[in-house]
């Protein structure tokens, strides 16, 4: 049986009910077990009290569209790029935007404009690139342009078959590239590809 209480404090300066320790004291050990060598009373109750209470209700507020503040129409200085050429948007996001002299893709999976999505990784590469190519296009650009890309795949493995049809489609032109591998992808698609460019 163990005689001595683990945490030992005084009555007569702590409450169980509010009680804090200051964060730069430590704890002691001793024959008696942990105590904390200095604790002392939360002046108030509420002022620990009230800003946690009010973040757990808040954090428990279920969602919901009216929370959400409305958000200002699209600044004039950007201009939103789309194109019926490439495989339409399935969220709310733009396939790109001009920003000055700057073109941004976003990123484009193996989907025709028809919704199909191709699976087999050399077919999946080239329409990512002809998806890019399309929208490049429709925002007054164009693949030789291209100074940035990012690509994305489900299985490294599959990096040497992209490389040959990446190559294929650059021919000299080598813009700057990343390639990283990555768990999931939207629809289930293998592949990824996205690109910044001259405008």
């Amino acid at each position: 049986m163990i005689n001595k209480p683990l945490l030992s404090l005084s009555s007569a300066r702590c409450s169980r009910a509010s009680l804090w320790c200051r964060g730069h004291q430590k704890m002691s050990v001793n024959a008696g077990g942990l105590r904390p060598s200095d604790f002392r009373l939360a002046s108030q109750k509420s002022s620990l009290a009230s800003p946690l209470l009010s973040l757990s209700l808040s954090l428990t507020r279920p969602f919901s569209s009216s929370n959400i503040a409305k958000m200002p129409a699209t600044d004039p200085a950007l201009t939103i790029v789309s194109t019926n050429s490439s495989a339409a948007p399935r969220a709310p996001y733009s396939q790109a935007v001009k920003v000055n002299d700057f073109l941004y893709c976003s990123g484009q999976i193996p989907m025709t404009p028809e919704g199909v999505i191709l699976t087999e990784i050399q077919p999946a590469a080239l329409q990512c690139l002809n998806n890019l190519k399309a929208v490049l296009e429709a925002g007054g650009s164009s693949v030789g342009k291209i100074f940035k890309v990012n690509v994305y795949l489900t299985d490294m493995e599959q990096f040497g078959p992209v490389n040959e049809v990446y190559s294929e489609f650059f021919g000299e032109h080598r813009p700057a590239r990343t390639c990283i591998a990555i768990k999931q992808l939207p629809l289930g698609a293998v592949i990824e590809i996205e690109c910044i460019a001259l405008a």
